[in-house]
């Protein structure tokens, strides 16, 4: 039995590490074509306290405690959504035959949404020890993953301005935008904020 569980848990840790620890925290919004949905949010931060599994165990000096929240409601408009006082906002276009979302995110070190999901470089980093053991990880939480699950197939979604590592993707009726905490904060000559534009059949 005790190879068997051994191996499980050698697989487990594989999954873990292979689900990225950069793109742990970030918004999820899965929306309805009236504009009502879901909004799901992952946030990073050092844990206040030690989780009762770390509590248990006897015999070790804790370093560090990583916590990664998560929490979920319900939304009737779409553009009612702001994450940080304006640092996230999304304005709808829902009538006609292309039906779209455009989400604009505050950029530049004054950027106070990002650190409401993601710490400090140097947080980052030191938390990473905990999420893999491995040492594989120098850094999690270092780029920030928005999702749209849009009512309908997803035929566009782009954004600018460019920046180092920003992404947008599609995938059937789902948009991804990868945007790193790094590029978020800079400004770079004056660029301005990102604009993500998404639009479905």
């Amino acid at each position: 039995m005790k190879p068997l569980r051994s191996a499980l848990s050698s697989a487990l840790l594989t999954i873990l590490c292979a689900c990225g620890g950069d793109e742990l925290v970030g918004l999820h919004v899965d929306l309805a074509p009236d504009g009502a949905g879901t909004v799901t949010v992952r946030a990073l931060a050092p844990a206040a306290a030690a989780p009762a599994a770390a509590e248990a165990l006897a015999g070790a000096t804790w370093r560090v405690h990583a916590g990664v929240t998560a929490s979920q409601g319900d939304f009737a408009k779409i553009a009612d959504i702001d994450l940080g006082d304006g640092g996230m906002t999304f304005a709808p276009q829902l009538n006609g035959e292309r039906p779209g979302l455009r989400v604009t995110f505050r950029r530049g070190p004054d950027a106070g949404w990002v650190s409401l999901l993601a710490p400090d470089a140097a947080t980052r980093k030191k938390l990473a020890g905990a999420y893999d053991p491995t040492g594989r990880t120098d850094e999690i939480g270092d780029v920030l993953r928005i999702e749209v699950h849009a009512p309908g197939r997803v035929i566009s979604s782009g954004v600018l301005p460019s920046g180092r590592g920003v992404e947008a993707d599609r995938d059937g009726d789902k948009a991804v935008l990868l945007l790193p905490v790094k590029t978020a904060l800079s400004d770079r000559d004056g660029d301005g904020d990102f604009v993500w534009d998404i639009s479905w059949l």
